[in-house]
């Protein structure tokens, strides 16, 4: 169910922000298109470039809608709804219908019907009592006030931190460390298969060893150095009677984004 409530500070205006991709059902014309319905919009009174304060449809029937989409799944908590600027044109009642797969669409709330506006300029807000998670969310308008016009806007969470992660292997390859009694060890070069924008995080686990134990013990470590955007050094080391003729780890490169 959603209610009645006052433009939230806490979550991210979407549409605002250019986080999503608009379509609608219609359009009167290029200047009365779906870019004009930001909540609060305000052409230039001087110029008239603009278009008008409102995305206007060009057909006056219930099935009229707009639709915003964006490529991440996101958590809606609020939309608001606002006549059209220069003129006494708005919607009166609406119902929303979202999409996680953009397959299969869901009527908000068994098709909750929304009261809208009664002016022009007033904004009305709902809050979602459950955000709703979808990619795409669309405004099907069933009344309206001398012409469908709106301009609105929808709220989201704001996202959670997401991750960019890279794999692979890397091994000695040879006896580089294999004889000697002191510590000792070799290096290997590794070059991440595409460029992360800032220094990852990375963790190293070994899955194969190929070695022979020195009075019951075998000693080896695996340590990530000289860590880069780009890459990193992989430096296997042994000590003591240990005969370690290979070593292979798996890495994890993680960068927060």
């Amino acid at each position: 169910m959603a209610t009645l409530t006052s433009i939230p500070t806490n979550a991210v205006p979407c549409i605002a922000n250019a986080l999503l991709n608009f379509r609608t059902s219609t359009d009167f014309n290029a200047d009365h298109g779906a870019k004009n319905c930001v909540l609060n919009f305000a052409n230039n009174k001087a110029s008239g470039t603009d278009g008008s304060e409102a995305w206007c449809s060009s057909i006056l029937d219930k099935n009229q809608w707009i639709m915003f989409s964006s490529p991440i799944a996101r958590e809606y908590t609020h939309f608001s709804i606002q006549g059209r600027g220069e003129f006494p044109q708005w919607v009166t009642s609406f119902y929303i219908k979202y999409s996680l797969d953009n397959v299969t669409w869901t009527d908000y709330n068994n098709k909750q019907m929304f009261s809208g506006n009664t002016d022009q300029q007033t904004v009305i807000t709902y809050a979602f009592q459950k955000p709703i998670l979808a990619r795409s969310v669309a405004i099907h308008v069933e009344s309206w006030n001398s012409h469908i016009s709106m301009r609105c806007e929808l709220y989201s969470k704001p996202l959670l931190p997401q991750s960019f992660v890279q794999t692979g292997t890397v091994a000695i390859g040879n006896r580089d460390i294999n004889t000697g009694t002191g510590s000792r060890s070799t290096t290997r070069k590794v070059t991440f298969p595409q460029l992360f924008s800032m220094v990852p995080k990375v963790v190293i686990g070994t899955n194969h060893t190929d070695t022979s134990h020195d009075n019951g013990q075998t000693r080896w470590d695996v340590q990530a150095k000289n860590i880069t955007e780009t890459g990193f050094d992989c430096v296997f080391t042994t000590w003591g009677n240990s005969n370690v003729y290979d070593l292979r780890a798996d890495y994890v490169a993680v960068q927060n984004i």
